[in-house]
């Protein structure tokens, strides 16, 4: 690989922040996992991002998702300075600032939050432009934001040599193990609050998969399809005639439900109670998945060569109620299958109940993962040579 010269690095840094200190440093420790080979070939190296979606001229928002809190978690990481530019009109004072300190090793730096500028979200080409002014080289590190036609993802090729680069190439071959499995013995476990979310991903994957196992609310929507009492459960009553489409198609008896529920009568102070799917009363609330459908998600599992998992089982963060994703979290780690986990809960579960290093991948991508995963095009995904260190 040829010296890079002066890099600009389009990252996910989009984690989740409070009072300037960051609570979950997951996607920037990805973020940085390349970093020292990257030094070796450049002569700087910046870092740009975007963080929530602010609204361009309210001040409060920019207060509240500026990435200065990012640049400090960097600088632990990395244990070396970050330099903050607070403007891009400061960043050309960048590759100035590393010429006169070359004696210092090469500098690395972050920009402030992409989105301030409205040309990022709108792919403005005179943005771009301004963006790439002085540097060589232009690494798409960012697979999490790679459904987006913004600047900095459609938009530097036409000013700097561009890579696809390390992180999100590993991410895309992670999710090709999913998106093109074609020997058997795959499962996928699906969680989270919404069918609406996991639709088109289910119909993709149907007819790859030997199983879907579903939890979390979003399985209501199913039940309510079958006739079940659900109680006052999470439902998406518009999305109920399709769940039936999926559960009566050729491929439907992939899918599998839970059998027993923990349910309550309040969740600001009712106590779990575990019953049977047939026993759901109308004022009851599922709020996470029982013993026995823990038991029988785990023997199907445990016969699986692939598994991918995204979204909790139930309300984890509550203690009360986190018994079936902390179960699926200490399952799925051990399993001696090929592991895979997406979505930002997800990672939060095993962060909490397991290891994320007994995975074999843990995806950064959020809603990236599930658009790739539906057969979507996604505009960032390979549109460059990838980056070989």
């Amino acid at each position: 690989m040829d010296h890079l010269g002066h890099v600009l690095i389009r990252s996910d840094l989009n984690v989740p922040t409070i009072e300037g200190k960051v609570l979950d440093n997951f996607r920037i420790k990805k973020a940085l996992e390349n970093y020292q080979e990257i030094e070796k070939m450049s002569e700087s190296v910046t870092y740009v991002s975007h963080l929530g979606r602010p609204k361009i001229e309210d001040v409060v928002s920019k207060d509240s998702l500026t990435l200065k809190p990012i640049g400090l978690e960097m600088s632990n990481i990395l244990n070396k300075k970050v330099d903050f530019i607070p403007d891009i009109d400061n960043l050309a004072s960048v590759i100035q600032d590393s010429e006169h300190n070359r004696d210092e090793g090469s500098r690395v730096y972050l920009l402030e939050n992409l989105r301030f500028n409205k040309g990022e979200v709108t792919n403005d080409n005179i943005f771009a432009e301004k963006l790439s002014k002085g540097f060589q080289t232009y690494i798409l590190d960012a697979f999490g934001a790679s459904h987006r036609i913004h600047a900095s993802i459609v938009g530097m090729g036409e000013f700097l040599t561009c890579y696809q680069g390390p992180l999100m190439t590993k991410e895309i071959n992670a999710l090709n193990k999913v998106l093109h499995n074609t020997a058997g013995g795959y499962t996928i476990l699906l969680g989270g609050s919404k069918i609406s979310d996991k639709l088109d991903l289910i119909k993709n994957l149907l007819p790859k998969v030997s199983n879907i196992l579903i939890g979390g609310g979003m399985c209501f929507t199913f039940l309510k399809a079958l006739g079940y009492e659900i109680g006052n459960s999470l439902c998406e009553e518009d999305f109920v005639g399709r769940a039936k489409q999926l559960l009566d198609s050729k491929e439907g008896s992939k899918i599998v439900l839970p059998v027993d529920f923990g349910v309550t009568l309040s969740l600001q102070d009712g106590e779990r109670i575990e019953i049977l799917l047939e026993n759901i009363e109308k004022d009851h609330i599922g709020i996470d998945i029982g013993e026995k459908t823990v038991q029988e998600f785990s023997h199907i599992l445990y016969n699986s060569e692939t598994v991918f998992w995204n979204g909790p089982m139930g309300i984890f963060e509550q203690e009360r109620f986190c018994f079936g994703t902390k179960e699926m979290a200490e399952i799925v780690s051990n399993l001696p299958a090929y592991t895979i986990v997406g979505g930002g809960d997800s990672v939060s579960a095993i962060s909490k109940f397991s290891n994320i290093e007994k995975f074999n991948h843990v995806s950064t991508g959020g809603g990236a993962s599930l658009e790739y995963l539906e057969g979507k095009e996604l505009p960032g995904v390979n549109i460059y040579p990838p980056l070989i260190i």
